[in-house]
Formats: C-alpha cells, sequence, structure tokens
C-alpha cells in the first residue's frame, strides 16, 4: 500500500512524542489525525502541517470511546500513546485494550504501541512496569487473535531525556547540582523523544510486514550521576555537583509535591546492574542516524538551566 493510501491515527499527537510523530507523517506525505483534547492549541502546535491538507484534528479524551470509534474508521494503522503519570494502576490497560480492540475491528492494520523498557527489565515489579506489562499483554492477545490481518509492533523507551526538565531545573539554577537519592556511581539509561518519534514514524510509513511483532528497546546513552553533572558543567560553563539523597528524604519530598505512594515508591528502585549495558545503536538501522547523546539534548534545552 502507497503513503497516499494509509491513514494513520495519532493519540497524544499535542504530547512531545505524538507531534513529533504527527510531524514527521505529514512530511512523509501520510494522511494524518491528530486525536487531542484542546483543539486550539493543536491548531497552533500544527498550523504549517494543517496546510497541507494532510491532516485532521479530532478532539477527544481516552474516556470518549464514541468519538474514537467513530473517528478511528477508515484508517490503516494507530500509534498508541497512553501516559502512566496521573492515572490509576489499571487504566493504562484498560484504555490500551478498549482502543486496540476498537481499532483492529474497525480494520486498522497495524498498531504501534509506545511502551516502556521497564517491562524488559522488571515485568511487573513496580507501578510503572506493572501498567506498561498489562497494557502489553492486552495487546498481545488482540494481535495474535488474528495475526494475518493484525500487526503490533511495540517501543520499549528508557527514561525521557525530557523529564530533566522536571527533575533539575530548580537544583541546578538555584543550587548548582543534580539530587537524586541514587549512589553518584548509578546509572540511568536515557532517551531523547525525538529518537522514539523517528523511530515510530519509520514503522508507521514502512510496510507492514516489516515491523511486525517487533518489540524495539530504545537507549541513547547510560550514564552515571556523576557522569551526568560532568556533562552539565561542560554545557553550561559552571560547576554542577551531584548529591544524593537518603531514600526517605527523597521520597518525602516527591510525594508532598502530589507524587502517589506507587510512583514515589518506584522511582527509589536501584538502577539495574546491567543498565550499562542497555544502550542501543542498532535503532539507527531503523532511523538512519546515531541516537541523540544527553549533552546534544542538554545543549539545546540550555536556557531552561541558566
Amino acid at each position: 500500500m502507497s503513503s497516499s493510501e494509509e491513514r494513520v491515527f495519532v493519540t497524544g499527537a499535542s504530547g512531545d512524542i505524538g507531534s513529533g510523530v504527527v510531524r514527521g507523517l505529514i512530511k512523509n506525505g501520510i494522511q494524518t489525525t491528530a486525536y487531542v483534547r484542546d483543539e486550539k492549541k493543536a491548531e497552533g502546535l500544527f498550523k504549517d502541517e494543517l496546510k497541507t491538507g494532510r491532516l485532521t484534528i479530532v478532539v477527544g479524551t481516552y474516556s470518549s470511546v464514541d468519538v474514537f470509534t467513530k473517528a478511528i474508521q477508515g484508517h490503516t494503522r494507530l500509534f498508541l500513546l497512553f501516559s502512566a503519570i496521573g492515572s490509576k494502576p489499571t487504566e493504562m490497560s484498560q484504555v490500551k485494550g478498549t482502543f486496540g480492540k476498537i481499532a483492529y475491528e474497525q480494520g486498522v492494520r497495524q498498531i504501534v504501541d509506545l511502551s516502556s523498557a521497564a517491562v524488559s527489565r522488571l515485568g511487573k515489579k513496580g507501578i510503572i512496569a506493572y501498567m506498561h506489562t498489562a497494557a502489553e499483554e492486552k495487546l498481545w492477545t488482540l494481535a495474535d487473535d488474528n495475526p494475518e490481518q493484525r500487526s503490533l509492533v511495540v517501543l520499549r523507551p528508557t527514561r525521557f531525556m525530557s523529564s530533566q526538565l522536571m527533575t533539575d531545573v530548580h537544583p541546578v539554577k538555584h543550587l548548582n547540582k543534580l539530587v537524586f537519592c541514587a549512589s553518584p556511581s548509578s546509572v540511568t539509561t536515557w532517551i531523547d523523544s525525538r529518537d522514539i518519534s523517528d523511530c515510530a514514524v519509520v514503522v508507521l510509513s514502512e510496510s507492514v510486514g516489516k515491523h511486525d511483532r517487533n518489540v524495539y528497546e530504545l537507549c541513547g546513552e547510560a550514564m552515571s550521576n556523576e557522569e551526568r553533572a560532568v556533562v552539565f558543567t561542560k554545557v553550561l560553563g559552571k560547576s554542577i555537583t551531584y548529591e544524593q539523597k537518603s531514600l526517605e528524604d527523597f521520597y518525602k519530598t516527591i510525594t508532598a509535591r502530589g507524587i502517589t505512594h506507587s510512583m514515589a515508591y518506584n522511582f527509589t528502585f536501584p538502577a539495574p546492574k546491567d543498565a550499562s549495558n542497555a544502550v542501543t545503536p542498532e535503532i539507527s538501522i531503523i532511523i538512519g542516524r546515531p541516537l541523540h547523546t544527553v549533552e546534544e539534548w542538554l545543549k539545546e534545552n540550555i536556557k531552561a538551566f541558566q
């Protein structure tokens, strides 16, 4: 099927990853539908894409099942994104199971699911891993009910580099520190949202059969907390050090900000011993370039930390 015959439906289309998917698909000449909560925000975000005539905006939420059922008709592929932050433990699997079932029944041939590397590493240990694992299980069951007609591809990214905008801006700007509860030598794995979007765009643009049943883990860089402080020092031109908080203090701090117990507890998990081996340079085969590094990301977002 040529790109002119494809129609791709993108959920979470106004976020960093979803908007990148929308822009990439439009650039590839593919008819795309952006599923968003806020129409005016989407119109501003996709001003140039709307001018191409290839973008349709549909307003709805994950509870708007009737809206989704009507809107998904006529589409050939679905990019399925649901954020774990702020949702109930079973909500992700319920939403993805419902949307996936409807999509396949309406003739969608390929679903590209945004999951998490926690599925590979932790299974159902911890709330984030549980949510993504439970959701994946429902989607795999749906796809395998009719494997000749239903394709599923899963993307499992590590920690988003953009999360540093939420956790590190204040301590870097006001204390010249990175602060976390892990040891200085503890390794964290990172991925740029653009790499996730670009990978999804390629999968959604190429033949369904090429990527069917593949699970793509995405990790651009693995570095210790000390090493990350060195990168911040280099890019910002001032000394940035790393401070390890106690587990108790860290837990109290983030729960005081409204983070639930389950999510806060999840954030205290130690890094896996093999985290340094999690980098996935092989993804360059798919996206046609190397994955971004933390230093590259920081240079592009330097103003937020100054």
